[in-house]
This record gives C-alpha cells, structure tokens and sequence, in this order.
C-alpha cells in the first residue's frame, strides 16, 4: 500500500454544501435558544437589551450570574445582552502540509467543521474570523459579519492549500486574532502544537475548543508494508506495519489524547477529536455540546 505526499491538498465544497450550513445552524441556534431559556434566534445588533442566558464561564465574575436560575436549575448562567452576543468567534485553521494527508483529506474536514461553525455563530450575531497560513494570494484572515459574507467565507477556504511547516502553533504564539474574541477554535491535527500551548490562548471570559482533525489512517495504521512520505519534507520511508508497531502506535497516539483530555478538563477547554471521514455536521454538534 502507497501514502503518497499531499494526497489531499486542497478544499473543495460540493453542492449544496451552504444548505446543509444552514440546517445545521438552525437547529442548532434552535436547539440553543430551547436550553439557556429563551432568546432571539437573531442576535445581532448594539446595545444592552436582554436576549436569553448562556452559561457561566470559569473565571468570570461571580456578579454575574443570574442567582434565581441557579436557584431552579442548579446550574450556573449568566445573561446575555445584545452587545455581549455580537461578539467575536476566532477560528485557527491548521493548513501545513501535514493536513493534505487523507484520504479524506484532513484540510477538507477542517475547512467544513470551519464552515459549519461559522454559520452558527453568524447565525447567533458573531463576527467570525478565519485565520491559517497565507495562500497564494497573500489572504491570512477571512471575515464574515453577517450571514451574507458566509460565500466569501467559503471562497477564502476554498483557496487554502496543505502546505509548509507553519501550523497551529505560529498561530498561536502570533495571536493572530483579536484579543476581545470571545471564542476560540483551534481545528488542525495538532502536530505541531503541544497540549500546553494553547494555554497562552487563555482569558476571563474567553472559551477554548480545539478541534484534533486526524485521517482514518492515523487513527487505525492498516497492517502491511506502507511506503511512509513525510507531507513537511522530502523523505520517504518503507514501513513494516506489524502488531507490535502497530500497537506502539496506538499507546503513543493514547497518551497523546490523554494528554489533550487531562488539559482540557483541567482548565475548562473543550477538545474533542474527529475522523477526516466523519460528517461535519457531527463534529460542529459535539464542539459545541449540542
């Protein structure tokens, strides 16, 4: 068997993709609305209008929270005015050469988990950002405000490409977002990135989630000789996979996701690890807990 380099390097939305967008995100917001106790769907706009609750996030001020939902649901919100719900949703996309791996190509998975929680938070009155490495024409940062920029949005995914060394972790020590975004995402493989990086990410107020995108054959190295490319570099190497490799494999990559786990559960961030192969839609639903 053959894993050639950059298999899959680029992204490309089939048909109907804005559709499925738009479903996912209504029910989603939907779904919202229902749980936190009521609200606009339509969160957009200025100024300190009551639009429903959300929960309490650690390191907030305990001033905050509405004391009489405590009281009746034993479970800690705070309201959320028009104001706070137009904020801002960082998106960090992993485009080095390692996300062409696939198939399905880790790039393309990451661009539609992207995209489907965008149109969730454009649908919830976010500005979104996008931000990865430049492309061909130089774009770092894709924008959208309002449910009409979500084609451009797509457009600016549309021309990344798996390429370089550059990842996650530039990214994150760049701060290549706003400092007042109220959500960040990390989607990518982490290769490059250790569990403790992304604490630097950390702010009152601000949720953390990061998104570990890893190709079916990451996750499971199927049996045989495979002929290995390094998508950073020009080296390649033959491989006996054999059981016991195999299961040196699997422990690794098991301490490395119990690392990321145990992080996250210290410190209040959400990780959640997905399959190139598994349906964005899915993905975008457990991230944010639907």
């Amino acid at each position: 068997m053959s894993t050639p380099a950059l298999q899959c390097p680029g992204v490309r939305f089939e048909a109907g993709f804005l559709r499925r967008l738009e479903r996912l995100a209504v029910r989603l917001v939907a779904a919202r609305n229902r749980r936190e106790g009521g609200g606009s769907a339509a969160l957009a706009g200025g100024g300190d209008e009551f639009v429903g609750y959300r929960p309490y996030r650690p390191g907030e001020d305990l001033r905050r929270l509405d004391w009489n939902l405590y009281a009746r649901l034993d479970a800690p919100y705070v309201r959320v005015t028009r104001r706070e719900a137009s904020e801002r949703w960082a998106l960090l996309l992993d485009s080095s050469a390692s996300m062409g791996v696939g198939p399905p190509g880790k790039l393309q998975a990451a661009a539609e988990i992207a995209c489907g929680l965008a149109c969730v938070g454009l649908r919830q009155g976010a500005e979104v950002l996008v931000a990865s490495e430049p492309a061909s024409d130089g774009a770092s940062v894709g924008v959208a405000r309002r449910a009409t920029d979500l084609p451009g949005l797509i457009g600016f995914l549309e021309s990344r490409r798996a390429r370089g060394d550059a990842g996650l972790a530039r990214l994150c020590r760049e701060r290549a977002f706003p400092a007042d975004c109220g959500r960040v995402f990390m989607i990518g493989d982490l290769l490059d990135v250790e569990p403790s990086d992304v604490l630097g990410l950390r702010r009152p107020g601000r949720e953390l989630f990061v998104v570990q995108v890893l190709a079916p054959l990451e996750l499971a190295p199927p049996a045989g000789a495979i002929e290995w490319h390094d998508p950073e570099g020009a080296g390649h190497v033959m491989v006996e996979v054999d059981g016991a490799s195999r299961a040196a494999y699997e422990r690794a990559l098991e301490l490395r996701l119990e690392a990321w786990d145990e992080l996250a559960a210290r410190h209040g961030i959400r990780f959640r690890v997905a399959s190139s192969a598994e349906a964005f839609e899915d993905v975008v639903r457990g991230v944010l807990g639907a």
